[in-house]
């Protein structure tokens, strides 16, 4: 029988929960290096011939230092260690002691790699470029990494790692590099990553935006004109817009990283925000839509689905809560030798969303946009707080006597009078309120 045919019926699949004991109980009894653990995000799998286990690998976080395969990458400090999580180290790999088998080994190992980076991006929300592995020479001669075009990039110093420490036990290993796509190390080691790594860390965040009311942001979207023709539109400005703002409230900073962040979701997690689509809209897309619509109708909107969520969670709205009154220039927003973009923010202190924005223009200053910030929004028992340059009475004339807020201000030697008046108080508490 051909090589082929007998491999035929040859799977490689991931474990499952019920074949977890017996997967760990064969590792453990039969792996010469036994089974404590695997690091970090690890998947184990299981490979089946003709339905009988006949092997078992192990995927754990990559090593943190290793120089032989980080002069391969052409890595190192900061960058390198923001993009282990890219590579997977195949901890444990075992074909069972009663399995003979010619070629049976490569043929695995090379079915587990084509699943791989797909398997990560499912399990822990992002792909793996590159795998490693590290073999003891001493024991085995690395035929099936061979054969399967994993590269031999040179040899460990004898080092191991136990919780912050390296102790020296001579046992040198041969390191064996796969690269998972055809720039594998060159993604790694360049100056961009088309994944972005905050986006990564706060991926599984979208478990936590599911229980949102999406719905209702999608409805609040469409009081928003669409600025596109109707010629060659994949998905509708709801879809596009409500996937930007999750996206947001997820950590992504970019719209490099609210492409990746889109084009990363499932088609049942797409249904949540209205598209029948595959995939999720793609960074070019995404970017030109957002340079059309018109931004203060999108901020107003999407400020007031904010405020709708905080106050659903709390019957009590806005009572007790911090609020921060916060000036910022946009990053990027500079024209030529002109002021860029600053806008006046209503923050709240625990979730650190913006629920109200104000821009400044050029000709005014923060002071005067404080009342049109709160107009629409009921602050009554909150409490606000500000640095000194809106320690103005008129502004706390309006937070206390129109709007039935507290506030917390900044007291700085500008305003000698007053602080004066405050230390001859003597306080040894902060009142509720300064009157």
């Amino acid at each position: 029988m051909s090589g082929s045919n007998v491999f035929s019926n040859l799977v490689v699949r991931p474990v499952r929960q019920e074949e977890l004991f017996r997967w760990n109980s064969y590792m453990q009894g039969y792996h010469y290096l036994g089974l404590r653990w695997i690091g970090g995000q690890s998947l184990r799998y299981i490979a089946l011939l003709d339905g009988d286990w006949v092997a078992l690998l192990g995927w754990g976080s990559a090593s943190k230092n290793c120089g032989v395969r980080d002069a391969h990458i052409g890595w190192s400090g900061e960058k390198k260690y923001k993009r282990l999580l890219f590579i997977a180290n195949n901890m444990r790999f075992l074909i069972l002691p009663w399995i003979r088998q010619k070629n049976l080994a490569s043929k695995i190992l090379s079915l587990n790699l084509k699943r791989l980076s797909s398997d990560y991006q499912r399990v822990y929300g992002h792909p793996v470029y590159v795998a490693e592995t590290f073999v003891d020479e001493s024991r085995y001669k690395g035929t099936c990494y061979k054969a399967s075009n994993w590269v031999h990039v040179g040899y460990t110093k004898g080092y191991s790692r136990s919780n912050s420490r390296y102790f020296y036990h001579g046992g040198v290993k041969a390191v064996y590099l796969y690269s998972l796509s055809k720039r594998g190390c060159e993604i790694l080691s360049g100056d961009l990553i088309p994944y972005d790594v905050l986006l990564i860390k706060e991926k599984r965040r979208l478990s936590t935006m599911i229980k949102f009311p999406i719905e209702k942001l999608l409805c609040r979207i469409q009081e928003i004109t669409d600025p596109r023709s109707s010629h060659g539109k994949r998905h509708t400005l709801e879809t596009v817009l409500s996937i930007v703002v999750c996206a947001v409230l997820c950590g992504c900073k970019s719209y490099r990283a609210i492409g990746s962040w889109s084009q990363s979701l499932c088609k049942e997690e797409l249904i949540r925000f209205g598209s029948t689509r595959d995939r999720g809209p793609s960074e070019p897309a995404i970017r030109r839509l957002i340079q059309r619509i018109d931004g203060d109708k999108f901020d107003k909107e999407i400020g007031n689905w904010l405020l709708e969520q905080r106050l659903i969670e709390s019957p009590d709205g806005l009572k007790g809560c911090g609020i921060a009154i916060d000036g910022k220039t946009v990053r990027g927003s500079h024209k030529g030798g002109g002021k860029g973009v600053h806008l006046l923010s209503a923050v709240i202190h625990k979730e650190g969303v913006i629920f109200a924005q104000e821009e400044v223009d050029e000709k005014t200053n923060e002071i005067k946009h404080v009342k049109p910030l709160f107009e629409k929004v009921n602050i009554e028992g909150a409490v606000v707080t500000a640095d000194a340059l809106h320690t103005q009475k008129d502004i706390v004339n309006y937070l206390v006597n129109e709007k039935k807020a507290d506030f917390l201000f900044t007291v700085k030697d500008n305003q000698p009078t007053l602080l004066e008046d405050i230390k001859s108080l003597e306080l040894k508490k902060t009142p509720n309120r300064i009157t």
